[in-house]
């Protein structure tokens, strides 16, 4: 089922939901070293260091690692192609790109944060890092509603696959993109809330083993959702990036 700019927030729940099943069904053990991965990365890196910027590199290693697994989840919903393993195939220009680009939108997406990391160093009070941080979460989403297609449209080999390219497909399709992603990260949050209002002191508090399990099971959730609806914009919405390269390109 194909996610269009007209559906309800139920449907595309229900689509994500079914897609989540046939992850399970069909990549079952990819998906199980790849949360145990997400949960063990989340976990390491404040249970080793308090610096902020060694506990980020932690993380974006931990992006790499789960590489293989979003891989697999493209070409399954794209090309209905079922990965056999978990496949590190670093010697494929294919991982080679899509190692290099997930971190890299890993490191795009905590720009906005990066203030607060350098606490001191980028601006002279709280106040103002607060203000960098408003200030640079804007371009930050217009790059990633921009780009979305684009981590896809590499895992399936398409043969225009390039930042270009992509922004030429999502260009008028910003309020579908937008929807898809809010219908599933709006009941995370609110989970997140409930379960801060009730209290569960174990979960909030710093460093906590059931804190950095709890959060590093959300974020594998909610990144195996992204990729769907990534996935499922890309057979909607994909035209440029499907084509072959001009010559002159």
């Amino acid at each position: 089922m194909a996610i269009t700019a007209s559906l309800s927030a139920r449907t595309i729940l229900r689509t994500v939901w079914d897609d989540l099943g046939e992850l399970w069904v069909r990549l079952r053990s990819q998906s199980i070293i790849a949360f145990a991965s997400a949960v063990f990365f989340t976990f390491i890196g404040p249970a080793i260091t308090d610096n902020s910027i060694l506990a980020e590199v932690i993380a974006l290693i931990g992006t790499a690692v789960v590489v293989p697994f979003e891989i697999a989840i493209y070409r399954l919903l794209i090309l209905g192609e079922a990965a056999s393993g978990y496949r590190f195939d670093i010697s494929t220009v294919r991982f080679q790109r899509m190692v290099g680009w997930s971190v890299g939108f890993c490191v795009l997406s905590n720009i906005p944060f990066y203030p607060f990391y350098l606490s001191g160093a980028l601006a002279p009070s709280e106040g103002a890092e607060i203000i960098i941080g408003i200030v640079l979460f804007a371009p930050v989403v217009f790059a990633t509603v921009r780009l979305t297609i684009f981590l896809p449209s590499i895992a399936v080999d398409a043969p225009g696959a390039s930042i270009r390219n992509a922004f030429a497909d999502t260009s008028g399709h910003a309020w579908l993109i937008v929807k898809a992603y809010l219908t599933i990260l709006v009941p995370v949050i609110l989970i997140v809330i409930s379960m801060s209002l009730l209290a569960v002191d174990d979960i909030f508090d710093k460093g906590s083993l059931a804190g950095n399990a709890f959060f590093g099971a959300v974020g594998f959730l909610l990144s195996t959702c992204f990729a769907i609806v990534s996935a499922r914009l890309f057979m909607k919405i994909a035209d440029r990036v499907k084509s072959a390269p001009e010559a002159s390109e």
